[in-house]
């Protein structure tokens, strides 16, 4: 169309380009552009079709020129207004002095012009429509496409996006059983559900445990409770004893005090093994490792056990299976913690073996390791005592066992002490009948 018309598009700024050359001619002119003769000379050189001009004197009357609106309100203003370009209502007007030759201000020439393609080409309106619409329609294109697909693709996530909200709800009410994995109508939503899934699972493993700890918290005081209670019950009972027929029973005094003095131990007893407890759960709970000569710990150990066997008419046999040269040496053990292991281990076989019975002992040596057995001829282990015996105030099947009142932290204590050495605790039933259980400990020789 422009060819055919022969008519071009007047960009935004073409009038304002033409401003240098009208003020140029107007230096040129001084003083005498405010004669109204020239009139007809300045408006040769205006393009009158897109500026329009005023000429005003130093009092800011309009001289010649547009006799619109007036931008100079007195001699004040027009001083304040030199050589600045104002905008009003969208178009914007030029403030340029008029110099005598002595280059004194004698006047003032305002050009008024427009920065819009509309304005400027007032008689080629379909063709600016169509150059502006030409330039337009893509970004209107991009637009109704963006408002189609954001439509479309929010359809298509908003299901899985309202999962995960209402999956975050339900964690906030502690009720986690649920589950938004691979929820998600995009890559990106699917990665999102997917670590969702993943937080969720982690915090629904701190829930449990923190549910099963507080569980065993409870359990903890109920078994303390229970175990407490019998021989605080016999220590009241026979206290009641003494003070009722102490004095007409003289011959029962020392046999109600030793009942006294054994239930006070044992109640005693259980504390300390509560509170020891306690301190193996503590993160700053360390072995405290010390050269031990292993031939005379182990014989001294023998000792002690073989006079606890035979009180109870049990036999100990304690042999060395195998002997690594390395036992010649001291080795890096902390033996007191080992002692407190072996005493638990053999006091609870000899708890369960019966008067004739015997207890076996083997001590092996290997180049990194001891493993300590400990075998006997009792009832063995039941199926549930093979799953619960390394459990924390679990006291073993009472159909098996001819004494009570033990607290049940023996062999869940030693299991931990055996794997803060880094070693393992096993248990079993031997094929001969009795159980077996082997404590594998890791040793370091000290130089």
């Amino acid at each position: 169309m422009i060819h055919q018309t022969g008519r071009g598009v007047l960009p935004a700024n073409h009038y304002e380009r033409q401003i240098p050359r009208i003020l140029e001619y107007a230096a040129r002119q001084q003083a005498a552009l405010l004669s109204p003769q020239m009139q007809d000379e300045l408006e040769k050189v205006i393009p009158l079709q897109g500026i329009q001009y005023q000429v005003i004197d130093l009092d800011g009357r309009i001289v010649y020129g547009w006799k619109g609106e007036s931008y100079v309100n007195g001699p004040e203003d027009l001083i304040e207004k030199l050589n600045r370009t104002d905008s009003y209502n969208g178009r914007f007007v030029k403030f340029s002095p008029i110099l005598d030759a002595q280059q004194r201000l004698k006047g003032m020439l305002l050009l008024r012009y427009s920065l819009n393609v509309t304005a400027n080409n007032p008689r080629n309106g379909l063709l600016v429509s169509l150059v502006l619409g030409s330039l337009i329609a893509p970004f209107v294109f991009i637009v109704l496409f963006s408002a189609i697909f954001a439509r479309r693709l929010g359809k298509r996530l908003e299901p899985s996006i309202t999962r995960i909200i209402g999956g975050a709800r339900r964690i906030q009410q502690n009720d986690l059983n649920f589950s938004v994995a691979g929820e998600g109508g995009s890559k990106e939503l699917t990665e999102l559900s997917n670590a969702f899934e993943e937080m969720r699972s982690a915090l629904e493993q701190s829930l449990k445990r923190e549910w099963q700890l507080e569980q065993e918290r409870r359990d903890m005081i109920s078994a303390i409770a229970h175990d407490l209670r019998t021989p605080l019950t016999i220590i009241r009972g026979h206290a009641d004893n003494l003070i009722e027929n102490g004095a007409r029973h003289p011959e029962r005094l020392e046999r109600y005090l030793l009942t006294i003095r054994n239930s006070t131990q044992r109640a005693d007893k259980m504390l300390t093994e509560l509170l020891f407890l306690n301190r193996i759960d503590m993160p700053d709970f360390i072995l405290e490792y010390l050269p031990t000569d292993l031939a005379a710990f182990c014989e001294r150990k023998r000792q002690e056990f073989d006079l606890l066997c035979r009180e109870k008419g049990v036999t100990l046999c304690c042999s060395r299976q195998q002997w690594h040269h390395h036992a010649e040496h001291l080795l890096l053990l902390d033996s007191a913690r080992l002692e407190q292991v072996l005493d638990n281990v053999i006091t609870n076989g000899l708890r369960f073996t019966p008067i004739g019975g015997e207890i076996e002992w083997t001590i092996s040596v290997y180049e990194q390791h001891i493993i300590f057995e400990v075998k006997d001829t009792g009832p063995g282990f039941s199926e549930q005592d093979l799953r619960f015996m390394f459990d924390r105030f679990y006291s073993g099947d009472t159909s098996r066992s001819q004494a009570q009142g033990h607290s049940g932290l023996g062999l869940y204590t030693a299991k931990l002490l055996v794997e803060k050495h880094g070693g393992k605790i096993e248990a079993g039933n031997r094929t001969q009948g009795g159980a077996w259980v082997s404590l594998t400990v890791p040793y370091k020789c000290a130089s």
